[in-house]
């Protein structure tokens, strides 16, 4: 029993030095934490902004107006007069065909003309002796000469005459049309320049046999515009419209922009790509462009979005079109999800996330934690 009170003094001493130091541990703490200020921060509030996109895409330049150019009948080709690369003028005769079968045929066409014509003649002559028989007859029938079955045989000859006269005259009409069918045919044996241009290639040669409607010769006409044709996806292209500006580099003249003005805006996608396509109306600037230069092209949208705009400081982490920003909030910092548009300068366009006004930390990011106490530094 002595060893048992000897103790518990000593535990009761042990137990108030322990309640002592907790109690002194947590004044400290305490104190500490009176003592640590908030962290200053500065801020920058989302201004809204009016953004018109600078487009981006590439494309092969042509021209305007481009034509295969074939004949409309078949046949063998007895000579081409122009090589690739060749300016031609309107009217200017390209190629033409062996023209012995077709110029028979044409001929063919001609005579059966004049036969028609003939049948015609001679059914005009047959019907006027049918119309005197018949005067005659009919006189004599009047004067009971005539019998009525005389008269009746006269009558169905007339109007035998008048069918006949009406056959030769279709069939005339029918002539005069195989006629024009065989000299059209034998005009579009030949190629004719349809207007200024240039032959930009050349897929058939002499003595081949060629089909109605073959190409033999491509053609560009000089007197349309040339155009760079190119694809943008639907983010872009509600961005375009008819007339928006553009500048053009080629690879051929890598110091200098060309005028481009937006000419023609695709209504609905490709089905294959799921792009739409623009064409690009090029002023040369008085240099020699070929058709098949590859051209990048810069859009300047003429349709404007409204955006907020925040200095890129702000941004805390990003992912691709994702990114994460402090907003001051009270004296807190709320860690908030936006989504990022464009990258303009220094500055960040939000699509959504933000409301104009809201007050954005740009100094001490990466320090901060989510809903910490914080306050505007004097400077700010």
């Amino acid at each position: 029993m002595l060893i048992i009170r000897k103790s518990i003094p000593l535990l009761l001493s042990t137990a108030l030095v322990l309640i002592s130091c907790g109690t002194d541990d947590a004044a400290k703490t305490s104190q500490t934490s009176q003592t640590i200020p908030a962290r200053q921060v500065k801020t920058s509030r989302a201004m809204p902004v009016e953004f018109s996109p600078r487009i981006f895409a590439s494309g092969q330049l042509a021209s305007k107006e481009q034509s295969r150019l074939s004949f409309k009948t078949g046949g063998i080709i007895r000579k081409i007069y122009v090589s690739e690369g060749q300016q031609v003028r309107k009217g200017q005769l390209l190629a033409e065909l062996t023209l012995n079968e077709i110029a028979a045929q044409n001929q063919q066409a001609a005579i059966g003309k004049e036969q028609s014509a003939i049948q015609v003649e001679n059914a005009k002559l047959a019907l006027q002796l049918a119309e005197r028989d018949y005067k005659n007859v009919n006189g004599l029938y009047q004067d009971s000469v005539a019998t009525l079955e005389q008269l009746e045989n006269v009558e169905v000859q007339l109007e035998n005459a008048k069918n006949q006269l009406e056959a030769a005259k279709k069939g005339l009409l029918f002539a005069e049309q195989n006629v024009e069918v065989a000299s059209f045919n034998l005009a579009y044996s030949k190629i004719i320049a349809p207007a200024n241009g240039i032959i930009l290639r050349k897929v058939a040669e002499v003595n081949e046999l060629v089909g109605p409607g073959t190409p033999v010769l491509f053609f560009a006409s000089k007197e349309k515009a040339q155009v760079v044709k190119v694809s943008v996806t639907d983010k872009d292209i509600i961005h375009i419209n008819l007339g928006d500006s553009a500048e053009v580099f080629f690879d051929a003249y890598p110091n200098e922009a060309f005028e481009g003005t937006v000419r023609e805006v695709a209504s609905m996608a490709d089905p294959y790509t799921n792009t739409y396509e623009l064409e690009i109306e090029v002023k040369p600037n008085g240099k020699r462009l070929l058709n098949g230069f590859i051209g990048q092209v810069y859009i300047d949208g003429s349709s404007k979005t409204s955006m907020l705009s925040i200095p890129i400081d702000a941004l805390l982490s990003g992912n691709g079109s994702e990114g994460e920003v402090f907003i001051f909030d009270h004296g807190k910092a709320i860690k908030t999800k936006l989504s990022i548009s464009k990258l303009r300068g220094d500055q960040l366009l939000i699509g959504r996330g933000l409301k104009a006004g809201d007050e954005v930390i740009i100094s001490g990011v990466g320090y901060i934690e989510d809903n910490e106490s914080v306050m505007l530094s004097e400077n700010n």
